[in-house]
């Protein structure tokens, strides 16, 4: 039933010819104005602590930069025609010490603009991730969401996700 799920979602994105492609430097600006949009509802919504102006510092275009240029990185645009409707960030990973596993990657962020989500193109975007991932013989691919982002969590749960490790955290109300 859940694969029905996911090949009619496939066939939405189908019809709407989204294409995914690989970025490329001369789109920086696109997926750090799409990274804005993801980092404001964030803050918004789910983690006050969330930087709404990340994408444009230095650190944040540093960052995207090093994602679309490093081997170890992919980044990756959802456009329907000339228009980019979404983005996905990821990359290799370094495993925690204590854990056996060999290789992970990370889906660092990831954001389909709202009137095209529900439409199968965040997986369109993770099947790429995840193709990539298994060409470099990736074991695990890890991925964080704000605990109260149930829809994300949902949607990565149907894309074959599952809860691993919690983090909680306690705001001392200091600055």
């Amino acid at each position: 039933m859940e694969n029905d799920f996911n090949k009619n979602k496939e066939n939405k994105a189908e019809e709407l010819k989204v294409v995914i492609e690989r970025a490329s430097v001369a789109d920086l600006e696109i997926i750090q104005k799409l990274n804005q949009e993801l980092c404001v509802k964030e803050n918004r919504e789910f983690d006050k602590t969330v930087d709404p102006h990340y994408p444009f510092s230095e650190k944040g275009e540093e960052y995207f930069r090093s994602r679309i240029e490093s081997a170890d990185g992919l980044t990756l645009l959802a456009k329907e025609g000339a228009v980019v409707v979404g983005y996905l960030v990821g990359g290799m990973a370094k495993p925690e010490d204590y854990r056996t596993v060999g290789s992970i990657a990370e889906l660092e962020n990831m954001y389909v603009q709202e009137s095209m989500r529900g439409k199968g193109v965040g997986g369109k975007l993770i099947s790429q991730f995840e193709n990539w991932c298994k060409e470099r013989k990736v074991q695990i691919i890890r991925v964080v969401a704000s605990a109260a982002n149930t829809n994300a969590i949902d949607f990565y749960k149907k894309h074959g996700s599952k809860e691993v490790t919690l983090t909680l955290e306690k705001d001392l109300g200091q600055e």
